[in-house]
């Protein structure tokens, strides 16, 4: 038996059913075509239809289900994205499956994107989410992110800013980086920074140039005085990262206790200055550490034998 047949065996009803509810597409420049005609965005699900359990759930258990499907169909051009296993599926079509995935960075599978009419991924999921209220969400935002773009397209100069500014913060972060060149209309119409994108990308230039002085310093003392220079100065967005290479360094040079305790604090710090962490997860995160310095002299045999083969600078 194939291996996904234990997959396939039980939803095979589920599939016959939800036949008539949806009709997927599977090219994708006619896709965009009917999306301007019809004044609709392109809903793409990335799948492995014959492979990917979970990919087969979300389309049964959500993109299918009779109610979802009417309001997907109301509001969407349906795109689907197949890379199956199937050695006799049509190799032109695995092509251009393969290169859409390339070109909207698709890491895992099952990935929903919202697309508009011109190609733009405003929106869209994850992964396997059970949840059809949730995905209707997103998929909400992608449709809401289309509409505000199209209102921008009708305007000129600054007036544009407040739709442009609107879609992009409905833009997932995860598909930001697709968007390059929204990112430039926003910003060369954005004087005062009302996006925050000017600020972001001097903190990454910033960080940039910091870890290559850092690399390139001659010792390790000069490299942590680099370091700690650019902390002074750091914005919350770059202090964690800062914090950690500051933590590296002195775990390098651990010699005596109490230079363990520093380390530790330094530690201690870039976990508070994880944006992307709850409170609890910084606490969980923080014990975990104490635990690991509860002892300082075994935390230096360890950094000492760690770095035994890796000489200083």
């Amino acid at each position: 038996m194939h291996p996904t047949a234990t997959y396939l065996l039980p939803l095979l009803p589920a599939l016959v059913l939800s036949a008539t509810a949806a009709e997927w597409g599977t090219d994708y420049a006619s896709a965009l075509l009917a999306a301007r005609q019809q004044g609709k965005s392109v809903l793409v699900d990335f799948t492995g239809s014959d492979w990917c359990h979970f990919c087969i759930r979300l389309r049964n258990e959500v993109l299918d289900h009779p109610d979802f499907a009417a309001w997907a169909t109301g509001n969407f051009v349906l795109l689907e994205v197949d890379v199956p296993q199937n050695p006799n599926f049509d190799p032109r079509q695995l092509e251009q499956n393969r290169s859409l995935c390339t070109r909207y960075a698709i890491e895992g599978f099952p990935t929903v994107l919202v697309l508009d009419s011109r190609g733009r991924a405003l929106g869209g999921i994850f992964g396997y989410e059970p949840d059809r209220a949730a995905v209707r969400s997103a998929f909400e935002k992608g449709l809401q992110a289309d509409r505000l773009l199209q209102q921008a397209a009708k305007l000129e100069g600054e007036a544009k800013l407040q739709p442009l500014l609107a879609a992009w913060q409905l833009i997932p972060k995860e598909l930001r980086k697709l968007n390059k060149p929204l990112q430039q209309e926003i910003l060369a119409l954005d004087t005062q920074d009302l996006s925050g994108l000017r600020a972001e990308a001097a903190a990454k230039q910033a960080l940039k140039e910091c870890m290559a002085a850092e690399a390139s310093a001659p010792t390790d003392a000069a490299a942590l005085n680099i370091v700690n220079a650019a902390l002074a100065q750091a914005v919350p967005a770059n202090r964690r990262q800062l914090l950690e290479l500051k933590y590296r360094l002195l775990m390098r040079g651990l010699e005596t206790h109490e230079d363990v305790y520093a380390a530790a604090e330094v530690a201690y710090a870039a976990i508070d200055a994880d944006l992307r962490l709850t409170p609890r997860q910084k606490e969980n995160r923080k014990r975990q550490l104490r635990a690991v310095f509860a002892n300082p002299q075994t935390a230096l045999n360890r950094s000492k034998t760690y770095h035994r083969n890796r000489p200083k600078k």
